[in-house]
């Protein structure tokens, strides 16, 4: 766990980590369906409820477990528990990875998704709260170097000329949360971020802050690992008592999750994987002409995960284990960093450039081709419960993938960079690493403006991103609040 907080806090820890975020995790999120009892028997489903937040209105964020039924997740599970190295944790709750029950975003009764719109929008009939849709920020307005507002464009209009735009005017400050993708680009086309890309797309500069759209880090996923068994398992038979609800065959989904360090997916090398690039200065692997801000920060970072891969708790590998015939793990920590830029020939018509760089770091391949070869050994291996079914790779396949060499090739070509988790790109870090917002959220160099979605967090997290942005964001509120 404590790996975990530091990742999540970068380096400097003044609240911004696991036990600081805990009451903003209650507070923005309760649990919404327990298990039922009749499940909880069948599954060995177990959970900590004190875990979860107090606060019963129904505007709030719910995680609801599933009432779905999949006979082949206890073949998974039986198999999982006692895979070597692998733990089982009450849930992920509690710092330890290994097996365990991941709830939904799912509000109870109607059984639809619980997100931002029904947590917090919805039904809430309040006179200073104004929501404009189809509607694009298109730059921070300033006086001098203080916010003042904000200038949209209805995104129907399709167009940027000055006849269209408008102006919102902040009374006390502007709070930026576009995501990682554009607040970045808000923030450089409001002439905030590097100067040499200001100054390509002929934006005047107000601040040089080189780190913005830098940082740029998010989970990365590959096409399954698909097995067929010569000799196929009998799943249970269950009859479940009338109680239970109609619909109860629907499928688990998300619901049973493995996740994993490297001390497990590769007990015989994580050792020498972890110190393999130690020695490397961190620029082999920025973009040429990278500002040296970027370039300490990005090594105080690699300093961290270098150390990290030794524990079981920095996790590597996640993957829902529903589908018995496959799976695909993502990669939850990725070595690389990539950008977010503006489109200099036209900045304020076009979309930002997203380049991920996914592999400009050598281990984040390496690491995939791990991860896989854990599943091909999880399916396979005298060690596994699941060997007994004599299962065969179908794809990518062993005859054709089984080398390392291959196998790399195989990763190259289909990796997806993205699992729509990014992060970074306006970290919280000192300013002289790259950093562009402070411990208080503030973007260095100006007044009146805040950053408070995932481009804030200087690394990913170990696990999906939801629940912990409703956290920061609880926690981003109390920081503001505080201000006044």
């Amino acid at each position: 766990m404590e790996l975990y907080r530091n990742t999540l806090s970068g380096v400097t820890n003044r609240g911004w980590n696991f036990d600081g975020l805990l009451p903003y995790f209650k507070k923005g999120i309760q649990l919404g369906t327990p298990p039922r009892p009749e499940l909880t028997a069948i599954y060995n489903i177990t959970y900590n409820p004190s875990s979860y937040g107090t606060n019963k209105s129904k505007h709030s964020i719910f995680a609801s477990f599933t009432e779905g039924h999949e006979p082949a997740v206890i073949t998974y599970y039986n198999a999982a528990k006692k895979f070597p190295g692998i733990q089982v944790p009450i849930d992920g709750s509690v710092g330890s990875n290994g097996l365990w029950w991941q709830p939904r975003s799912q509000i109870p009764i109607v059984k639809t998704r619980s997100y931002s719109r029904t947590g917090h929008w919805d039904d809430l009939n309040r006179s200073n709260y104004h929501l404009l849709t189809a509607t694009r920020v298109n730059r921070v307005l300033f006086r001098g170097k203080t916010a003042s507002g904000v200038e949209i464009i209805p995104r129907q209009l399709n167009t940027s000329s000055s006849q269209k735009k408008q102006t919102i005017k902040a009374k006390k400050e502007v709070i930026l949360a576009a995501g990682a993708i554009h607040t970045p680009q808000i923030l450089q086309l409001s002439g905030i971020g590097p100067a040499p890309l200001l100054r390509a797309a002929n934006i005047p500069l107000l601040v040089n802050l080189p780190g913005v759209g830098s940082n740029l880090q998010d989970h990365a996923y590959h096409p399954p690992i698909v097995f067929n068994f010569t000799n196929p398992p009998q799943l249970p038979n269950i009859t479940f008592p009338p109680s239970l609800p109609p619909g109860i065959l629907t499928p688990f989904g998300w619901s049973l999750v493995l996740t994993l360090g490297l001390p497990v997916i590769s007990p015989q090398r994580y050792h020498s994987l972890s110190t393999q690039y130690s020695s490397q200065p961190a620029s082999k692997y920025l973009p040429v002409n990278t500002h040296p801000s970027i370039i300490t920060g990005y090594t105080q970072q690699l300093r961290l995960y270098y150390s990290a891969l030794s524990s079981p708790q920095f996790t590597i590998l996640q993957t829902a284990l529903t589908n018995l015939s496959q799976t695909a793990p993502q990669l939850m920590h990725t070595f690389s960093r990539g950008t977010v830029t503006l489109n200099t020939t036209h900045p304020f018509n076009s979309s930002p450039i997203v380049d991920y760089r996914f592999g400009s770091h050598p281990l984040d391949i390496q690491l995939i081709l791990e991860n896989i070869k854990f599943v091909r050994r999880f399916y396979t291996s005298p060690e596994s419960q699941l060997y007994k079914y004599a299962a065969v790779e179908i794809s990518p396949g062993m005859d054709q993938y089984g080398t390392d060499e291959n196998l790399r090739e195989w990763i190259k070509e289909n990796v997806v960079p993205s699992v729509f988790h990014p992060v970074g790109t306006a970290a919280r870090m000192p300013r002289e690493w790259g950093g562009v917002v402070d411990e208080g959220l503030k973007v260095y160099g100006v007044k009146r403006l805040s950053v408070v979605d995932t481009s804030c967090w200087p690394t990913i997290l170990g696990g999906t991103t939801s629940q912990t942005v409703y956290a920061v964001a609880e926690m981003a509120a109390d920081l503001i609040k505080g201000r006044e």
